[in-house]
């Protein structure tokens, strides 16, 4: 019985991955996983081990982009042979190149490697007011630019309402008052989307009222979490069609008895989506980070993620460095799919949000 109703699992997703149409060309499912995979490496040189592996990762179509952070960023010459290589990568649609730059204590390209400096989000939001603001971040936007990212994890709405928080130690956060948060990212997204460089507004559903650091270990937020907190995503989430949403680690009873945001289905598919009406890609936080390695492997990280709704799922892949990530991922979604631990629709609807995401990077590089 068992055997039978494998053949029609296969079956049907045969025949749903044949006949479901596509953006552009028809696409084989290993291209539509490849599409759903950010991957981090190690280097920083295009003679890099880590670089070889991961360029040969976006050529071969096993990923749809690069995350880039602080130690894999020597100078801006290496840097630029680097993102050169990767953007002139022939797959389905533009790869992405990624990178965080919010600015204060999270900015990759800074002073230590010859770049600019930029003012964290409080300081930014205390000194100076949001004209000046957007001129500073249109700066930014034109420095990545040049040097070919079109993916900015950024910026951080988070509201700061906790002073134990990491992200009111690190200076993340605009304020604790939505609206002002609100027009200070504005005038990133502003920024970049005039650069046509995609903007990421993170931690949904809101980390600014955890103390605890999800990079390290869980972190609960079911009795400090207020609804305020998405009053930001609900102002910005449809200004323009360079958008991302990140899903944070934060787990909260409120929204799932069981799983993070992340790993959600309740958050992601259902508050984020459904409730808010957010069509665009999802992407998930780093799941390389404590609160999902130390509590779950990673094919229960895959297979939630993608059930929970998420489009694009990001590994640093940096302290336990896999250089066959890529494929274990593949292997665990095509798995899934054979078992009916994943409907094939789910695969299909992602490709389409992130193709359709990379269409209007390369339309917007034309202009």
């Amino acid at each position: 019985m068992k055997f039978m109703k494998k053949i029609l699992i296969i079956f049907t997703a045969i025949i749903f991955f044949s006949l479901t149409p596509s953006y552009g060309a028809e696409a084989s499912l290993d291209e539509m996983i490849g599409q759903m995979i950010i991957l981090g490496f190690k280097g920083n040189s295009n003679y890099s081990k880590g670089f070889k592996e991961i360029s040969n990762n976006l050529k071969e179509g096993k990923i749809s982009g690069v995350i880039f952070f602080e130690d894999n960023i020597k100078n801006k010459e290496n840097l630029d042979e680097m993102t050169s290589i990767l953007f002139k990568t022939r797959m389905a649609a533009r790869p992405f190149i990624a990178v965080d730059m919010e600015g204060g204590q999270v900015q990759r390209m800074n002073s230590k490697n010859g770049f600019m400096d930029y003012s964290s989000a409080q300081k930014m939001a205390e000194e100076f007011d949001t004209k000046k603001a957007g001129e500073f971040y249109s700066g930014m936007a034109q420095t990545l630019s040049a040097s070919l990212f079109n993916l900015n994890f950024a910026p951080c709405v988070d509201l700061d309402l906790n002073e134990n928080s990491i992200l009111h130690k690190k200076q993340r956060s605009y304020s604790k008052d939505p609206n002002k948060v609100t027009l200070y990212a504005y005038e990133f997204i502003k920024a970049h989307t005039d650069k046509g460089i995609v903007t990421t507004l993170k931690h949904f559903p809101g980390h600014g009222s955890v103390a605890e650091d999800t990079h390290l270990n869980f972190a609960d937020g079911t009795a400090t979490h207020k609804e305020i907190e998405l009053e930001p995503y609900e102002n910005l989430m449809f200004k323009n069609d360079l958008q991302m949403v990140m899903v944070s680690h934060i787990f909260n009873e409120n929204y799932d008895e069981i799983y993070p945001a992340s790993l959600s289905y309740n958050t992601v598919n259902e508050l984020l989506r459904r409730s808010m009406g957010f069509n665009g890609v999802v992407i998930t936080d780093d799941l390389d980070m404590g609160a999902i390695r130390q509590n779950y492997d990673l094919e229960d990280t895959v297979i939630q993620a993608i059930n929970a709704g998420n489009d694009i799922l990001l590994f640093s892949n940096r302290e336990r460095h896999n250089p066959n990530l890529a494929d274990d991922i593949n292997k665990i979604i095509k798995n899934a799919i054979l078992d009916g631990l994943i409907e094939p629709y789910r695969i299909q609807q992602s490709y389409d949000r992130i193709i359709k995401l990379k269409k209007t990077i390369i339309a917007n590089e034309k202009k």
